[in-house]
């Protein structure tokens, strides 16, 4: 396994007013952040999913923004892009989440013991609730010379409390795990049908033309990266509609996307998706130990995360 890489990529190129915080290679609890900054105020786009790189991350934006005031908004209640909160509010500043995530992401760390082995988690503690307040609708945070929209998206997507940021003047959308790319998407705390709609209404609602992605590369105008999310969704309740042989279907899920990285994820998104059409309750713990069986066990973080991290300015 290569070492995880953080690619600081300064979106706007007068100053590092728009920053993606970009994590390579796409993994399991590897994800991507961000921050938007201006005179008087910074919004960091998630954490991570361990303190040491929690550490990093705030070490990189307090570098760039400096001292101003801190307020984190979470796309959604997945360890790797909240664990870090309380670690990153250590100094101060308030938290933004959706209210589907409300609950969770006051509660704390997750560190999925039943899915996951590692020793790397660090000293990982809740936020202060106090700190954490709900986004119903659209959140305006004026950052003095800058602004950042914080919008709760609408239903259940790729989880019941999904979350987005968009800068308005360049046009940048921090989509969370709603858009990835080259990664298998995580579907078992969603719903695939409200994903698929989710994607419209993010498309109609800001026409984005830099997409920030939860785990990938940055996305430039005329990227595919809605598209190649609405063929995979779509297929998924085709292949379900009918069929229940789900081991068969991710071996074809396999075949059709062989170039993204964590395939062991497809048979999840299937019963996902058979149960969202025929109304049926999805047995998440189910649907996870499928997960765990085709990637052959529980997954070995120690492994994947343990290397020196790297840091670069693109």
């Amino acid at each position: 396994m290569p070492a995880v890489t953080s690619n600081i990529v300064p979106l706007r190129h007068a100053r590092p007013g728009v920053v993606a915080y970009v994590k390579t290679p796409a993994e399991w609890f590897v994800a991507n952040s961000g921050w938007i900054q201006g005179r008087d105020g910074v919004v960091l786009i998630d954490t991570c999913g361990t303190e040491q790189a929690t550490l990093e991350l705030v070490r990189d934006v307090r570098k760039y923004a400096g001292g101003r005031e801190l307020t984190v908004a979470i796309t959604h209640a997945h360890g790797e892009h909240h664990n870090g909160l309380g670690v990153a509010l250590r100094d101060g500043g308030t938290a933004l989440a959706a209210p589907g995530a409300l609950d969770l992401v006051k509660a704390g760390p997750q560190t999925y013991g039943n899915v996951f082995t590692y020793t790397g988690w660090g000293n990982l503690e809740p936020p202060e609730p106090e700190s954490v307040h709900p986004v119903t609708g659209w959140r305006h945070v004026d950052l003095g010379d800058a602004a950042a929209d914080v919008v709760a998206v609408p239903g259940v997507a790729h989880t019941a409390g999904d979350l987005v940021v968009h800068e308005p003047r360049s046009g940048t959308l921090f989509t969370g795990d709603l858009v990835v790319i080259g990664d298998t998407p995580v579907a078992v705390h969603g719903s695939i049908p409200g994903w698929l709609d989710a994607l419209d209404w993010l498309q109609d609602t800001f026409r984005p033309r830099t997409l920030v992605p939860g785990h990938g590369p940055v996305a430039n105008p005329g990227h595919t990266a809605f598209h190649a999310m609405r063929v995979y969704l779509e297929w998924l309740l085709e292949v379900t509609e009918r069929q229940t042989d789900f081991t068969r279907l991710a071996r074809q899920a396999s075949l059709r996307w062989p170039s993204w990285r964590n395939p062991e994820r497809h048979i999840g998104n299937l019963m996902r998706a058979y149960a969202d059409q025929h109304g049926r309750k999805l047995d998440v713990d189910l649907a996870i130990d499928a997960i765990l069986a085709a990637a052959g066990g529980r997954i070995d973080l120690d492994y994947l995360l343990d290397r020196e991290p790297v840091r670069q300015i693109s």
